[in-house]
């Protein structure tokens, strides 16, 4: 087991720098909420979702390409197949971030007028589109450091990348907030296209050190392999995207349609303050969902089952044990993470609503990293098009009948479909076992019952709530929640010497 314990290793690395890094986010985003206002980050939002379709194009699945063929050459230490694989990647990145950022460019007033409905986005999309062709390209880089397990770079690269974001943002932010929400959105936007830039210089001199101890050996990879693996994934994000950027634009038009007199400030709370708290802990699954892929691809091209039956087995444990105990901390703290962190608890309905929907939300994303590696990448294509589809109807039903908890809804209902479909697909292709109440019923006993008992012990005390007291009251929650997942039998003697095994080994 030790290229499994290797596996784990590295996603516990990059899973940590990406936490932090994340937290650093959430941070700054609760920055940007104070000075910009929720308004102004419903404009944000609005034009990131145009910006989401043009980052599809730019990438095209060049990621997943890079990340399958380095693996598969890398992996018959065939240096020249691997750097024939990057030189056909760069190429196709090259291609599709350049039409991408011209289509972005040229098309900017026509998207923000007939689109969004917001003239005044038109010159932030326009910026944006500088940020096309260096994501693309780095998006291939990434894919590459996969690959051949050398998280770090990846790591520091997205660490450089986040710094330089901030503080291109906040002087920009100082230069242009007087102007108006217009120039408030072009502030952030360009902080972005400068890290963008800044990330992809990083990132092409880590490369050309990397690459310098390949050998000669292997063979030219025809670009034919690239297009097989990437074009599926590709025209599966663009539909994807699409009918994404299209729900986005629906939920501001049924929130007016439905009464809401602040349409776009309670667009902006929902997904520009309540979901990137949802998603923060999303950086410990991505890691582990990111650094799977080449694994399974190694494992499946040698036909090597019980190793993938094992991993499989371990990232749902840790995914679901790690998910329901942020759910169960979301839910139990929800105001006074928002209070702490925005100086308001307006958002913390929203982010209570949400938070149950963690656990399977993350279990999706493991999941479909796992069909990538055994090459079911058409199928995901499929699964995640129903998926953006039945949004965009729910949306256009619910939203303007329901208001914001009908868009909610939406985001409950799509998860769950995906998921339900990729797990079936996944367990008619492997032979993997798993307790439903080890990894599922017992870890909810525990988030439940912790949540409640700390509850009550922090009301009793009447801390006032600042840092500490949300730190304290959430180290507690932990405590109580891993005690009782030992007494439940969710963490027993197998697992206790699996993670003393992995420890031995780092």
């Amino acid at each position: 087991m030790t290229r499994v314990k290797k596996y784990f290793i590295n996603a516990l690395i990059l899973s940590a720098c990406t936490l932090l890094m994340r937290t650093v986010a959430v941070a700054f985003n609760a920055f940007c909420v104070n000075k910009v206002g929720s308004e102004g980050m419903g404009l944000f939002s609005l034009v990131m979702s145009v910006y989401t379709f043009a980052v599809t194009l730019a990438t095209s699945g060049v990621n997943l390409a890079a990340t399958r063929l380095v693996a598969l050459y890398f992996g018959k230490n065939e240096g020249a197949g691997v750097k024939s694989a990057m030189r056909g990647c760069f190429l196709y990145s090259t291609l599709f971030g350049t039409l991408s950022s011209a289509l972005l460019f040229l098309f900017s007033n026509f998207a923000a007028v007939n689109f969004l409905n917001e003239p005044r986005a038109a010159m932030s999309i326009r910026a944006l589109s500088l940020s096309l062709l260096p994501l693309s390209l780095c998006s291939a880089f990434s894919g590459y450091f996969a690959a051949v397990r050398r998280v770090y770079k990846n790591a520091i690269s997205q660490v450089l990348e986040q710094a330089v974001k901030i503080l291109s943002c906040t002087f920009l932010l100082s230069l242009l907030l007087p102007r108006g929400i217009e120039y408030a959105c072009l502030a952030l936007v360009l902080g972005g296209t400068v890290s963008e830039i800044f990330s992809f210089l990083i990132q092409i001199i880590s490369y050309l050190s990397d690459t310098r101890t390949l050998n000669r050996n292997g063979k030219k990879v025809a670009m034919r392999d690239i297009l097989h693996i990437s074009l599926p994934v590709a025209f599966s994000a663009y539909v994807r995207s699409g009918l994404v950027t299209v729900e986005h634009i629906l939920i501001p038009i049924g929130l007016t349609a439905f009464g809401d007199s602040a349409a776009l400030a309670t667009y902006g709370i929902v997904s520009a303050v309540a979901l990137p708290i949802v998603l923060y802990p999303s950086s410990f699954v991505g890691a582990f969902s990111g650094q799977i892929i080449p694994e399974i691809t190694e494992f499946y091209s040698s036909e090597n089952k019980k190793e993938i039956a094992y991993v499989t087995e371990r990232a749902f444990f840790i995914t679901l044990f790690f998910s329901i105990l942020v759910a169960g901390m979301f839910c139990a703290f929800a105001g006074d993470i928002c209070e702490v962190i925005y100086n308001s608890r307006e958002a913390a309905e929203y982010l209570r609503a949400l938070a149950p929907l963690m656990p399977v939300m993350f279990l999706d994303t493991v999941t479909d990293s796992i069909l990538k590696g055994l090459g079911k990448q058409f199928y995901t294509m499929c699964v995640n098009i129903a998926d953006a589809a039945i949004s965009v109807l729910l949306v256009w039903l619910l939203v303007p009948r329901v208001g914001v908890y009908g868009y909610i809804a939406v985001i409950f209902i799509s998860e769950c479909v995906n998921t339900v479909f990729s797990i079936g697909k996944l367990m008619t292709m492997i032979d993997f076992k798993i307790s439903t109440r080890k990894i599922l019923i017992c870890p909810l006993a525990s988030a439940v019952f912790a949540a409640n008992f700390v509850r009550m012990i922090m009301e009793k005390a009447a801390f006032p709530m600042c840092w500490g007291t949300l730190i304290f009251e959430c180290l507690m929650y932990i405590t109580v929640y891993f005690t009782l997942t030992r007494l439940f039998g969710a963490v027993g003697k197998e697992e206790i010497a699996w993670a003393k095994k992995i420890a031995k080994n780092s």
